[in-house]
């Protein structure tokens, strides 16, 4: 019993040393709050990334477009030969010219889904590869310039107030609002902003 009235007091007295450590490290060297979501967002770098994203993803839609057209073509052909190798207006002979070449027909009708499939994936790949590229890029960029600004200003910690846990309650439940460092960071960010 005596061990645990002096466990809890203890335990009492670094609660009241943090809480008094807390506002007093907050006025040293502070604490600030941003909003990474839109920082990122209302950057500068991360539209003119989007649009080379964008305009990439237009040149493959472009690509898969003409290899569709060229399968459907494909298709038809291959069509218009099986319904002519079946034709009993035409000898046995040409229907079976017709036939075989409505096999070959198929095996190049095949080949090109596959090279359609492939092509999409490969497309795919690379376009989400280059896209967490640009993003870590950016969002590299952003810390670097937000550590350096943290440091001229003081703080000790800056926290994102953009986040949410797995239930869906935003991570800082609060803070002041003065202490909101997004807007002067988007504005540091979009300085050199041609």
């Amino acid at each position: 019993m005596y061990m645990k009235h002096k466990m809890m007091r203890v335990l009492g007295v670094g609660a009241l040393m943090l809480g008094l450590a807390g506002p007093a490290l907050a006025a040293e060297g502070g604490f600030a709050y941003v909003d990474l979501d839109k920082v990122f967002d209302q950057f500068y770098k991360t539209k003119l990334a989007d649009g080379q994203l964008k305009e990439q993803a237009d040149q493959y839609r472009e690509e898969r477009t003409k290899m569709v057209d060229d399968f459907k073509k494909l298709q038809d052909d291959f069509k218009t030969i099986r319904d002519e190798s079946q034709n009993t207006a035409l000898s046995e002979e040409a229907r079976n010219t017709r036939r075989s070449e409505a096999e070959e027909k198929l095996v190049e009708l095949r080949e090109s889904e596959n090279k359609i499939r492939r092509f999409e994936e490969s497309r795919r790949r690379q376009l989400d590869e280059q896209t967490r590229r640009v993003r870590t890029k950016l969002v590299d960029e952003i810390k670097e310039t937000l550590a350096v600004h943290a440091r001229e200003k003081g703080y000790t910690a800056v926290l994102d107030a953009s986040g949410e846990n797995l239930n869906g309650v935003s991570t800082v439940l609060y803070y002041d609002s003065k202490a909101d460092i997004t807007d002067a960071l988007i504005s540091l960010l979009n300085k050199g902003k041609p």
